[in-house]
């Protein structure tokens, strides 16, 4: 986890501060993140736009960025289906994204080795 310079970031969305004393990014602690979006902070860059925001996590020394395998779990539980938008209100006003998007990358390239196309059916039989 790397801290993050908040003097440039517009805060978005509020979350909840981290309220254990271990640190988020420990493998011990994956389960106290599983699908708690509530402690999310999402920070904007002044002068960007939505696509530029980032999640982070609110530790008592500052905010902290997140590792793919850390977003892997609070956002377990979003799937893409068919109109998928990652957009949605913010409570401060304005839009959020509603996953980052590095992991929205992630979930498309790993959805895609899913994807199975429909059989082709052969319009003349040869026997």
């Amino acid at each position: 986890m790397k801290k993050i310079d908040t003097s440039d970031m517009t805060l978005v969305h509020y979350g909840r501060e981290w309220p254990h004393d271990s640190p988020p990014c420990s493998r011990a602690m994956v389960s106290k993140l599983e699908r708690n979006e509530r402690l999310v902070f999402w920070l904007q860059p002044r002068g960007k736009t939505e696509q530029d925001q980032v999640p982070a996590l609110k530790l008592p020394d500052g905010f902290y960025s997140l590792s793919l395998r850390m977003m892997k779990a609070i956002w377990r539980h979003v799937r893409l289906k068919k109109g998928f938008h990652n957009r949605e209100r913010a409570q401060l006003g304005g839009y959020k994204l509603r996953i980052p998007n590095t992991l929205l990358t992630e979930k498309i390239r790993t959805q895609s080795r899913f994807n199975v196309s429909e059989p082709r059916v052969c319009s003349r039989l040869v026997f």
